[in-house]
């Protein structure tokens, strides 16, 4: 257990001088701007991440911390609906011209219930539950591996600045739930952008993140978190949600009372039926532990301190005719960095790296591993790879790397480029 951390996220850290931003144009397009907040219509609780789309056009966000959302649509999307979807409430539409030129829009969701009677109710102790269903992942899961196109978005900033950021879209070997081949990935075509200061002195390269990002499919490498069978953490059943109009149990987890190891705790949701893994949300248990930073930092300037302060991880599956598959996966970690002999060690600058991947297309016939050559290894440092793989002509109008916009925003932009290509 104590190498899986390490497998999930590697950085380089060292001193460098300044590079050069690159910088992209902006697109011209005739749209509106839609804003409002979500909340609960029993609580009056903000809804995070809810999520936002206009139907019939390829145009999705989510809403913030404090249910808040932004969304720009195209002004031929006036007449359509706009859908609000969240786990364990009914979905909602809105016209979309009832949204326009109104910033102050309330939007209040109304919990869905669960039918009991659907699902054996049981509550305490769920221990047994995520056992069975580790024992059931070859049944609810692909027997035969399969092709994917995912787009992948990795991201490093510097206090609230962005200083990398990395857009690739992918050729992925998804190896069968079955067997112990590791998942493959390779790169279409990609894009960077950089902004650091010549008086800048630090550069975090993000080693390894597309690996990670697939590594992070517990379904396939349940012991990257659960180690052999779960013995190490504490399973507590915390009721039931509707996730697309089907009961999930809801089932925290954390590590058993004195372990020193650096696990996880977290929050996992299994389909009622199957017992699959339909999402995962956990977080790496490295609070006030000074030893978490070597779990992390590949290499880094002796007279360096480095405070890890959150390590954050999402992985969401999605069903089709009762089988289960990868869909998605996010990485959020971030650091605190103090030179020692620099205004005696006592101010330090915050750097989060980020990375998501989101399948936008899969195939299962010429089902082929890549060569060994054309294959990303967990050791390479994507914003390098990159520079390999631009073409300009791919992204159309969408030709600006935007930090702040959902991933899911930017593959509806770039829409049929996000799936199989023809020979």
């Amino acid at each position: 257990m104590n190498q899986l951390p390490a497998l999930l996220l590697l950085v380089l850290l060292f001193t460098l001088p300044g590079l050069r931003a690159e910088e992209t144009g902006l697109p011209s397009d005739t749209t509106f701007v839609l804003r409002g907040r979500v909340t609960s219509s029993d609580t009056n609780q903000p809804l995070v991440n809810a999520s936002i789309m206009v139907e019939e056009v390829n145009v999705s966000s989510i809403t913030n911390q404090d249910g808040y959302f932004s969304i720009r649509v195209p002004s031929s999307t006036r007449n359509s609906q706009l859908m609000i979807r969240y786990l364990g409430y009914e979905n909602r539409k809105i016209p979309v011209i009832t949204l326009i030129d109104s910033p102050h829009n309330h939007i209040k969701m109304k919990p869905s219930p669960i039918q009991l009677s659907e699902v054996l109710v049981v509550s305490g102790d769920g221990g047994n539950l995520v056992r069975e269903a580790l024992q059931r992942i070859p049944q609810n899961y692909a027997a035969d591996p399969n092709m994917m196109v995912a787009f992948y978005r990795e991201s490093v900033e510097k206090g609230n600045n962005y200083i990398s950021l990395v857009e690739a879209v992918l050729d992925v070997y998804k190896a069968s739930y079955r067997s112990y081949s590791n998942d493959q990935a390779r790169i279409y075509i990609g894009r960077k952008a950089t902004d650091i200061s010549p008086r800048d002195t630090v550069l975090l390269k993000f080693q390894g993140g597309i690996s990670d990002a697939l590594m992070l499919d517990i379904a396939k490498n349940p012991e990257i978190v659960f180690g052999t069978d779960g013995a190490e953490y504490r399973f507590h059943i915390e009721g039931l949600i509707n996730i697309n109009n089907k009961p999930h149990y809801i089932i925290n987890f954390k590590p058993n009372e004195g372990i020193e190891d650096i696990l996880f705790r977290g929050t996992i949701y299994l389909d009622a039926a199957s017992l699959a893994f339909a999402r995962m949300e956990f977080n790496m248990n490295i609070e006030e532990r000074k030893d978490a930073a070597g779990i992390f930092i590949r290499r880094k300037p002796s007279k360096m301190r480095v405070e890890v302060t959150k390590a954050r991880y999402i992985v969401d599956y999605t069903e089709n005719e009762g089988k289960w598959s990868f869909n998605y996966s996010g990485t959020e970690v971030s650091f605190r960095v103090r030179w020692t002999n620099r205004f005696f060690g006592l101010f330090a600058t915050t750097y989060t790296i980020r990375s998501e991947m989101a399948v936008t297309d899969k195939y299962s016939d010429n089902v082929v591993k890549f060569p060994r050559n054309e294959r990303i290894r967990s050791t390479d440092v994507i914003a390098e790879k990159v520079e390999y793989f631009l073409d300009p002509n791919f992204w159309g109008t969408y030709n600006v790397i935007e930090p702040d916009q959902q991933i899911t925003d930017a593959i509806k932009k770039l829409s049929g480029k996000l799936q199989r290509r023809t020979q």
